[in-house]
């Protein structure tokens, strides 16, 4: 008698499980402790603070320093970047880069984050076409499918190196994941830019920081010359990165990801708000589906994710009771 498939078994014995709270992007968790530290901060006390200056200085020399600090995802590398800028979140550091690189054609991962083929009309995925001199490359390490290191990433940098294809990194997934390392430090990465916006689920602040091996002039006059930046999430981030580190995160909700992941029969994925799906898994389809776009294809090796925040975060919105007590409006 031959034996069963395991596929076969494990889909005549999946669990029974509720899943309409699975989702399709990438939500982040919502953590009591850190709702709390946002509650607490009094925009009078950030009035009056040190110069727009200082602060600024404070916050990009504070979030570099967090980075650095971070054991469950070890990163390397950023000592070869000369310039920090606050931007308004990894998406921030997309346009610039685009705007650096508006004459080329930009490249990306299947399996990434949408943004550039919603921002661009010159793109192709880095699967579909070989890699030419007039290129620009955009790739998410932590990897957006899964929160580890890109399929192929040493090599493509490689080719990018030899092509001379400049390379943005979105890092917005840092301070969610574990068990891998990252290294920034290739020749051919140009910008690397990382958010607080899935670390803390403070995304309506728009905090984040763009590493870049030149200077860009614009940016150089406008905030550091004119102080002219976001100082409310300069503010909120520096208070947050104070109390929390970047191996917070994956630490609280590591063990409750690998518990949920057991209920709903799914993968545990190298970072803590997703999980992967095995590859004969069909429950999820109708949640992953996004009509604007055609069935997502994956690099070889990649699965299919859905996001599990919702399972384990704190419900509630923390950004409207601040509000209400900020600036006196209805919760």
């Amino acid at each position: 008698m031959s034996a069963i498939p395991t596929r076969v078994l494990r889909s005549a014995f999946r669990p029974t499980a509720d899943l309409s709270r699975a989702g399709r992007g990438t939500g982040p968790i919502v953590d009591r402790r850190i709702a709390r530290a946002v509650d607490s901060i009094s925009m009078k006390r950030l009035l009056e603070q040190a110069a727009p200056r200082s602060l600024r200085e404070e916050f990009l020399s504070t979030y570099a320093e967090w980075i650095r600090a971070c054991r469950a995802t070890p990163v390397t590398g950023l000592d070869a970047f000369s310039a920090r800028y606050f931007v308004n979140g990894v998406t921030q550091a997309y346009d610039i880069f685009f705007y650096e690189h508006k004459d080329r054609r930009f490249r990306t991962l299947q399996g990434e984050y949408p943004y550039v083929r919603l921002s661009v009309p010159d793109w192709a995925h880095v699967e579909a076409d070989e890699l030419r001199p007039n290129d620009a490359l955009v790739m998410s390490t932590p990897f957006y499918a899964d929160g580890s290191v890109p399929p192929g990433y040493r090599a493509l940098l490689d080719r990018c190196s030899e092509l001379g294809v400049p390379v943005m990194i979105d890092a917005a997934y840092f301070g969610t994941c574990h068990g891998t390392r990252f290294d920034y430090g290739h020749p051919a990465i140009e910008m690397v830019s990382f958010s607080l916006s899935k670390a803390f689920a403070v995304q309506s602040f728009r905090i984040g920081i763009l590493f870049s091996k030149r200077t860009l002039p614009y940016l150089e006059e406008i905030q550091t010359q004119a102080s002219y930046y976001n100082r409310v999430g300069a503010y909120v981030g520096l208070t947050l990165m104070r109390q929390f580190s970047a191996d917070f995160m994956p630490s609280a909700y590591r063990d409750a990801q690998r518990r949920v992941c057991a209920q709903l029969d799914v993968i545990p994925s190298r970072c803590v708000m997703l999980a992967n799906l095995h590859d004969d898994d069909r429950r999820f389809d109708t949640i992953l589906e996004d009509p604007r776009f055609e069935k997502p294809v994956l690099p070889p090796g990649v699965r299919r994710r859905v996001c599990i925040s919702a399972y384990l975060g704190a419900a509630g919105s923390y950004l409207r009771r601040l509000a209400r007590r900020v600036f006196g409006k209805p919760g």
